[in-house]
């Protein structure tokens, strides 16, 4: 299966080839002294310059896949390639932003300090020329004011941004992003969904992104994988055929996200009820 962009929506001329394939990729966990198998021969590829989102029942691992692809966890068979070369470990080109964003920010280091750490850990440069790259950074995340600012001082937005311009200003080829909005408030959630589009739009980068919440996988995507229970395999495989740039109302109320919208609500609200077991409904997509 490959995540690419409709021929419909102005993102196929980005989406090149791919970057990140899984080929048998299984994960088996010891729990009480108990296996639990996560994935048996899961295969996928994603595309480069595509926003893939990763949605499931809970439990059906979509962190622990982001985390396989990452190289921080490994599999327990098969193989993932990052760029043709096997991923043994964290590969150099893909940054990983946690969901609790307030337990990777430094308290006592300042926005401009946090998303220095991040430039400097990467590659080491004049402390001007540093500067003036952190601040770019903070004018993408509309951060620009809050630079000498403390976390403390920010709202959980606000410091979510600061985690994101950190981990931008690597340059990363792919950005796995684990439900990186999910501690806002929906006010929030709503305008941190634009900002990363606009993100996605300026800079070349390839986003991976785990969310519960199906509308805004449809909203943000140019691509779905929605998984089944575990073991887990690629239940829905979608392409998003919404037009760009998104808009916050004017694409909610478009049949074509309604109608996205519900195929993946209804495949995972089954299978949350136990009506799939981790098979296929009748009629459902491969």
């Amino acid at each position: 299966m490959t995540a690419s962009a409709s021929p419909a929506t102005a993102t196929k001329n980005r989406i090149g080839a791919t970057i990140i394939e899984a080929r048998d990729v299984g994960k088996v966990f010891s729990v009480n002294q108990n296996s639990l198998t996560v994935f048996d021969g899961l295969s996928y590829s994603v595309r480069a310059g595509s926003f893939l989102s990763i949605v499931g029942p809970s439990g059906c691992g979509k962190s622990t896949l982001l985390k396989l692809i990452a190289g921080l966890e490994t599999p327990t068979s098969g193989e993932i390639f990052f760029e043709g070369r096997k991923v043994a470990g964290p590969a150099r080109g893909m940054i990983y932003v946690f969901q609790q964003y307030s337990k990777s920010i430094f308290p006592w280091r300042t926005v401009i300090e946090n998303i220095d750490f991040g430039l400097q850990s990467h590659r080491k440069m004049p402390r001007k020329h540093a500067r003036d790259l952190c601040m770019e950074y903070i004018r993408l995340v509309g951060l620009d004011g809050y630079e000498n600012y403390f976390p403390y001082q920010l709202s959980g937005g606000m410091q979510q941004r600061v985690v994101i311009a950190r981990a931008l200003i690597c340059e990363p080829k792919v950005l796995l992003m684990d439900e990186p909005f999910s501690a806002v408030d929906a006010l929030t959630r709503a305008i941190l969904q634009e900002l990363i589009l606009k993100i996605w739009d300026a800079i070349p980068v390839t986003i991976l992104f785990v969310t519960h919440d199906v509308e805004e996988a449809v909203f943000l995507s140019s691509h779905i994988f929605s998984l089944t229970k575990a073991p887990a395999r690629i239940h829905q495989d979608l392409d998003v055929d919404l037009a760009w740039p998104r808009d916050p109302i004017r694409t909610r109320a478009e049949p074509v996200f309604t109608q996205t919208r519900q195929k993946l609500f209804a495949s995972i609200f089954l299978q949350e009820k136990g009506g799939l077991a981790g098979k296929p409904a009748a009629g459902a997509e491969p």
